[in-house]
């Protein structure tokens, strides 16, 4: 395909709010993420010499979630391995600021929070091959744009944030109403592809 024909893509509906799902979801994480450091050490009460080892714990979990993804898309598909993702993302953060002061509980909820974000990733990007696969080599720079947009977008918000009122306590609540939106742009842009499917199939039989 032509790079022009390539480009028609923006005008998908169910691409441009697959796109809205990125931004949104790697924004949330990021208000959140950027600022994780202070997170455990203000709020978890987690010394600044375990940091380290708990980072690496946090990258264990994102690998598992890689793999679980990968599995998951195999057996449920690409769709609903995005909406589970998501939604465990938006609980979790909304849950951490309840538990304060808690180190064992926050880490656990921050694993489950890595687990669900690196569980999106290839699921998200199976999605958008699936959506436009003779475009797909476009769609996935295009989304790979949005993810470092979301990424600032997040932690500039987290950084405003943290000025309101002086603590990061309230950044995961920020995090997640973000990434509710995420979660809206998820279920519009699948209820588009079923409806485009549906239209398509009928062309077909007729």
């Amino acid at each position: 395909m032509s790079f022009r024909q390539q480009f028609k893509l923006l005008g998908s509906a169910v691409i441009v709010s697959g796109l809205f799902l990125t931004f949104f979801r790697e924004s949330g994480n990021s208000v959140l993420f950027t600022y994780l450091t202070p997170f455990m050490q203000d709020i978890l009460q987690l010394k600044a010499s375990n940091i380290s080892i708990v980072m690496l714990v946090f990258g264990i979990f994102g690998a598992v979630g890689t793999r679980l993804s990968g599995y998951g898309i195999d057996r449920w598909g690409a769709a609903r391995i995005i909406a589970f993702s998501t939604i465990v993302l938006v609980v979790v953060l909304a849950l951490l600021p309840l538990f304060a002061g808690s180190t064992l509980i926050g880490l656990l909820l921050i694993s489950l929070m890595m687990l669900s974000q690196f569980m999106a990733g290839p699921a998200t990007q199976t999605y958008f091959i699936q959506q436009a696969p003779q475009s797909s080599s476009l769609v996935l720079s295009l989304n790979t744009s949005i993810i470092h947009l979301g990424l600032a977008t997040g932690a500039g918000a987290g950084g405003a944030m943290i000025s309101a009122n002086s603590t990061v306590l309230y950044n995961p609540w920020m995090a997640s109403f973000i990434v509710i939106l995420a979660l809206v742009s998820a279920f519009i842009s699948f209820s588009m592809g079923k409806k485009r499917l549906s239209n398509l199939q009928k062309r077909q039989a007729s």
